[in-house]
């Protein structure tokens, strides 16, 4: 596998315009030492507002489960849990938990539901009267049901995550946020859990029947602004369930993190948890499940990855990891996306190549 340099600026250009449909978009390339390639485009806002940079905070939204993943890693090199411990032992309050390991929370082998619509996000000035433990008892307490035996087969669901947010509470005894916050990002300072007004970035979703349909899962009198530009500007929000959505980022700090995990030796997770959280999971019988722990796995012309997808009101993200060649590409942009587009696949094609 080699690294293929495009002949000119123009080329990434019209490629990512022919691909991406977005006000701002924020595409890199980078290896442990190195940013490779970088593209941006697009303004804080539809308004006069300056050009995005790496400054430009996004949401991530689900791609949160990966730090929520790496989290319970951590437990386990410290022997606070192991991934095939029954889930149960930990959080013994929800009977639906029987059977369940840590290791199928984490590849979305669990059997449980992802109850659509419920409410998931509240307002920024809303944040400091939030009650996000509350919000998750509640929701587990009252949505979570089984929908197949666990191990049987793999089906995405943030209750998994929100399970597993819970349990690093439960063991740690710090609340969830504090947690990632000084074990995972405590030298990472430009991704957090808050908004930073100065450099974030608005999040738009498209009008007209989509705008339409945006109101049956948020309350859009609330929730967002005017139309600007046939768009519909998302108001800053924040996902009840910091464990599977809560983070937002900027372009520098995914870098540093994304550094950090193809670094040998990090101070994140050791080579050997790395090496896990990378490998795929298989079901019951034996078949492959397109999980890792935390991650979902693919190939492009031949070279493995791992990969997230995060989207929601306003914004749609990927981030991927190619383990076997030492790179990592991501994609930021600020225009809603409700599911796992897998763009990359197209963008990154034009660099990753297969040599004889």
């Amino acid at each position: 596998m080699t690294l293929f340099s495009f002949n000119s600026q123009a080329q990434y250009q019209q490629i990512i315009k022919k691909q991406v449909d977005a006000p701002a978009v924020y595409y890199a390339v980078l290896n442990k030492d190195t940013l490779l390639h970088e593209y941006t485009l697009g303004n804080l806002s539809l308004k006069e507002s300056p050009a995005i940079d790496e400054n430009s905070q996004f949401a991530l939204f689900s791609i949160t489960k990966i730090f929520t993943a790496i989290a319970v890693l951590q437990l386990q090199e410290k022997s606070q849990l192991h991934l095939d411990d029954q889930a149960s032992i930990y959080l013994p309050q929800y009977s639906f938990l029987k059977g369940i390991s840590i290791r199928q929370l984490l590849s979305h082998q669990s059997g449980l539901n992802n109850p659509i619509p419920i409410k998931w996000i509240h307002l920024k000035e809303e944040a400091e009267n939030f009650d996000y433990k509350n919000f998750s008892r509640e929701t587990l307490q009252t949505k979570a049901k089984i929908k197949f035996t666990p191990g049987k087969k793999s089906a995405y669901s943030n209750l998994n995550f929100l399970v597993l947010g819970e349990m690093i509470e439960k063991i740690t005894g710090q609340d969830y946020k504090e947690y990632i916050q000084k074990n995972i990002l405590v030298n990472n300072k430009n991704i957090s859990f808050k908004w930073e007004e100065e450099n974030a970035v608005t999040g738009y979703h498209n009008a007209g029947l989509s705008g339409w349909i945006l109101g049956f899962l948020m309350d859009k009198k609330k929730y967002t602004e005017p139309k600007q530009e046939n768009l519909i500007p998302i108001k800053k929000s924040y996902l009840n369930g910091s464990a599977y959505g809560g983070l937002m980022a900027n372009a520098r700090g995914l870098n540093l993190f994304l550094q950090e995990l193809l670094t040998p030796g990090n101070l994140i997770l050791s080579e050997s948890s790395l090496k896990q959280m990378f490998t795929i999971q298989s079901l019951s019988n034996g078949k492959t499940s397109g999980h890792s722990l935390g991650w979902f796995t693919g190939t492009l012309n031949q070279a493995k990855y791992v990969h997230h997808a995060g989207g929601g009101g306003g914004f749609y993200l990927e981030l991927r990891i190619y383990p076997e060649l030492g790179i990592a590409s991501y994609l930021l942009t600020n225009k809603s996306g409700f599911s796992d587009k897998r763009l990359l696949d197209k963008l990154d094609q034009e660099f990753i190549q297969q040599t004889n």
